[in-house]
């Protein structure tokens, strides 16, 4: 047992109890880092083992990927206080974007920065933030003890509070805060937190880690879009200058980098843009920017500038070129250039990062292999554990195709036949709810312009494509269309590996019952892939450089895609590994798909076995 006083709310799964009591001790002497499947539990396993370090008066910091997950470690922690006691009070942390009541009132899809600039101007004179500022007896609150943000603004909205400060209010006394990652990391918003929580006196708990390695902690993008957009407003606000600096990077930008192909990427320096003009010229640009925001706030219009956003980012540029572990790149997306401020320095900003906590655990499913992670994230002073998979062959058909691949600069017109052609062969013996997860958004156009969509609606299925530019909105959408198939079992979801489905979304159970992966999401050999290797490659050697910069990361994307069709011991699920470079690299998938993989042709994927034929969970 953990603790004598609460106990664990669920019927144990397997490892479980043993893992909890791991973390209990191991924390004692350092970090842990904890690698599971999907499927064992992770975040009650996790939120058990710190009950004890909670009861002493410890504090818990619980970080996600994205604001839109922090309910879920507050849900879990609803259960503990239902059915273990633990009367300890959870929050769940979203930004103003989700909290203001006053922007909402504006109309409109709001971003950060705009919700921002409104919370500035109009803070003193809000009447929610006076009425807040005034006293409210939030008791009720504290009472029900796990609050999600929903709860949190609803509530205020009928109190007629500020949602975002009455959260501040309630961080001074939580036990437990869920937030993403950029509350911890990103130093304009830790502020934050550390205001009111005391962080070396807490431990850090960091979901899904894997993503870790990938964040851009100080980056910044601007498209030719921001770029025509900053010209119209120096146009309206008539001013000459800024119209003429804008226009004359708009010719170069174009001149230069509108010949890249469709994702290919190239260099660029901060002062050929602003080459033939005063260094005061970003200055300029940037007053022009606050007029704009000024007047669009005035007449009740979103207070965005997109002349503010381009000179902030050319000032970060001209700042932090020649940075080591900072590209500036130039690429194609989509027909349109994109400008990019690149910080690949995570191993070094975020080793300072941990230090500010008392202890961290990093938790995944696909964090191996582990002392690679550690280095790449900046982490020294750890214990790894490591859960074995509870699935076998009642649980999965794995099946290796021997004659597929996408590798290559693009994929031949023969190949991507044959890629159809075994998917269809696939849906057409599952006949469930599936999923094909490319290796890139390239690749998934390249089947769909050779007939997949048309092959797939052919076997009856209804076909669900993720695109590179969906709302959130729109994904929400997407994917409850596709789950609502699942009864059916002739939901069909295209998506990019690393992508929001591939990575971010969860089916249980007969929502998602193949998984076909086609290729393997190594990164295009581009500038900007060049570049992240070289500079891994400078601080870890040749060797592990491009391990780590290149092939650790394209196999834990492969294993996330795969793992969303597996969420629990009673799921089952085919699995197809579409490429047959998979074989080099089994020891870097989940373990039952190194036991389980059988090597086949892909004429013969009409005839896999999937496991709920053999026996139903």
């Amino acid at each position: 047992m953990v603790t004598g006083r609460y106990a664990f709310p669920y019927k144990p799964r397997r490892h479980q109890l043993e893992v909890a009591e791991k973390i209990v001790e191991l924390l004692k002497r350092g970090n842990v880092v904890l690698e599971a499947p999907t499927g064992f539990g992770k975040t009650p396993v996790v939120i058990y083992a710190l009950l004890p370090f909670m009861e002493r008066g410890g504090r818990v910091v619980w970080a996600v990927r994205t604001g839109s997950e922090t309910d879920r470690p507050v849900e879990e922690f609803r259960v503990f206080r239902e059915k273990s006691g633990a009367r300890f009070v959870a929050v769940g942390l979203r930004g103003k974007k989700d909290m203001c009541l006053l922007a909402g009132e504006r109309g409109g899809q709001l971003d950060y920065s705009e919700v921002s600039y409104i919370c500035s101007r109009e803070r003193r004179r809000c009447k929610y933030y006076r009425r807040l500022q005034e006293g409210v007896d939030y008791s009720e609150l504290l009472e029900r003890g796990a609050l999600t943000y929903r709860d949190v603004f609803e509530w205020a909205r009928r109190e007629g509070v500020c949602p975002y400060f009455l959260q501040r209010e309630l961080l001074k006394v939580a036990d437990l805060v869920a937030l993403s990652y950029n509350y911890v990391v990103d130093e304009d918003l830790s502020w934050t937190l550390r205001g009111a929580f005391p962080t070396s006196q807490s431990i850090l708990v960091v979901d899904e880690a894997h993503n870790l390695q990938e964040l851009n902690l100080g980056g910044d993008t601007v498209t030719e879009g921001t770029i025509a957009r900053a010209k119209e407003e120096a146009a309206e606000m008539g001013d000459e200058e800024v119209y003429g600096f804008v226009e004359a990077l708009e010719a170069k930008v174009r001149e230069k980098y509108g010949s890249l192909p469709e994702e290919g990427s190239e260099v660029f320096r901060a002062e050929d843009l602003l080459d033939g003009f005063d260094e005061d010229i970003i200055e300029k640009t940037l007053r022009l920017g606050e007029l704009v925001r000024e007047k669009r706030y005035r007449s009740g219009a979103r207070p965005r500038s997109s002349a503010h956003h381009l000179a902030e980012f050319l000032r970060k540029a001209v700042d932090l070129e020649g940075v080591k572990g900072i590209a500036l790149i130039a690429e194609k997306v989509d027909g349109r250039v994109h400008l990019n401020i690149w910080d690949m320095r995570s191993g070094e900003i975020l080793s300072g990062v941990w230090r500010r906590f008392r202890r961290v655990i990093f938790m995944s499913g696909t964090l191996s292999p582990i002392e690679a992670f550690a280095e790449t994230v900046g982490l020294s002073d750890y214990t790894p554990v490591t859960v074995p998979s509870p699935y076998d062959e009642t649980n999965a058909s794995v099946y290796l195709v021997k004659d597929l691949t996408t590798r290559g600069e693009e994929l031949s017109e023969e190949m991507a036949e044959r890629y159809v052609s075994a998917v269809g062969r696939v849906l057409g013996r599952v006949k469930r709810n599936s999923a094909v997860f490319t290796a890139s958004y390239r690749v998934l156009q390249r089947l769909l312009e050779a007939g997949l969509k048309e092959e797939a609606e052919r076997l009856g299925y209804e076909v669900v494509v993720e695109r590179r530019d969906m709302s959130g909105q729109e994904a929400g959408a997407a994917l409850e269309k596709f789950k609502n198939l699942a009864a059916e079992g002739r939901g069909l979801l295209l998506a990019p590996m690393g992508g929001r489905f591939a990575e971010g979304a969860d089916f249980p159970g007969e929502e998602l019952m193949c998984v076909f992966l086609a290729g393997i999401p190594f990164e295009k050999p581009t500038t900007k892939t060049n570049l992240y290797i070289k500079y891994y490659e400078e601080l870890y050697g040749p060797e592990k450089g491009r391990l780590y910069a290149y092939v650790y990361p394209a196999l834990r994307r492969a294993s996330q895609a795969i793992g969303r069709a597996l969420r629990s011991p009673r799921d089952q699920a085919v699995i197809v590994l579409g490429d047959s470079r998979y074989r080099n690299y089994m020891g870097l998938l989940p373990d039952y798909v190194r036991e389980l993989a059988v090597e086949v042709k892909s004429q013969d994927l009409d005839s896999v076995e999937p496991p709920w034929e053999k026996i139903k969970l």
